[in-house]
């Protein structure tokens, strides 16, 4: 048997206070970690600091989360599986490391989610939609919805930093901090949304 860990977090964004007041639920947002300190996780989510426009498939680093004083809450979920059953996990993740430019950030589904509904595009993807993929889970949850279903498997609640190792906190060699031009972001998006409205429909 191995663990697979899934994290249910938030961030200090404004975004993710939005969706909080929005839904009224402590947790905006939802990854994948080989490990129970999170010394990296996996998601779709904004690809850099300042803009949540820009987004994707990511490998996150704890970095990420500690750009002010706040605490980020954060819950740790692990589930026990088969070997067969972890190596296909894993090898479901290792398609979007090798390929991340493959798959886009299914805005559309960002849009529906407040109405409880995927809106599936090919390659396309939101936090809990990629987290229920790898999963194998072959069904439409809300981050809360999962949350509830994994209530037995929860081996840490409370704030991040009593889990990071503190050398984590400011590794920042992931691109998330690179300053890009607004001209940047506006480009990437232009281009990630032609790529998302031309994206087949899926059942």
């Amino acid at each position: 048997m191995k663990d697979i860990y899934v994290v249910f977090l938030t961030s200090n964004y404004k975004v993710s206070a939005f969706v909080r007041r929005f839904t009224r639920y402590k947790y905006s947002h939802i990854a994948l970690s080989e490990t129970p300190n999170l010394e990296k996780m996996y998601s779709f989510a904004r690809k850099y600091k300042n803009t949540p426009f820009v987004g994707g498939f990511v490998i996150e680093l704890p970095s990420r989360y500690f750009i002010s004083e706040k605490k980020v809450p954060v819950k740790v979920c692990a589930l026990s599986l088969e070997d067969s059953e972890y190596d296909k996990v894993m090898a479901r993740i290792a398609s979007f490391k090798q390929s991340p430019e493959q798959y886009k950030y299914n805005y559309f589904s960002a849009l529906a989610y407040w109405f409880k509904k995927p809106f599936k595009k090919k390659d396309a993807f939101i936090c809990i939609e990629f987290v229920l993929y790898a999963l194998g889970i072959d069904e439409f949850m809300t981050i809360k919805e999962f949350e509830k279903r994994l209530s037995d498997c929860v081996v840490y609640e409370g704030t991040m930093d009593e889990i990071v190792d503190e050398k984590a906190r400011f590794e920042k060699s992931d691109s998330f901090f690179d300053k890009k031009s607004t001209w940047f972001h506006v480009k990437q998006f232009s281009k990630d949304m032609a790529k998302l409205i031309t994206s087949p429909i899926e059942k």
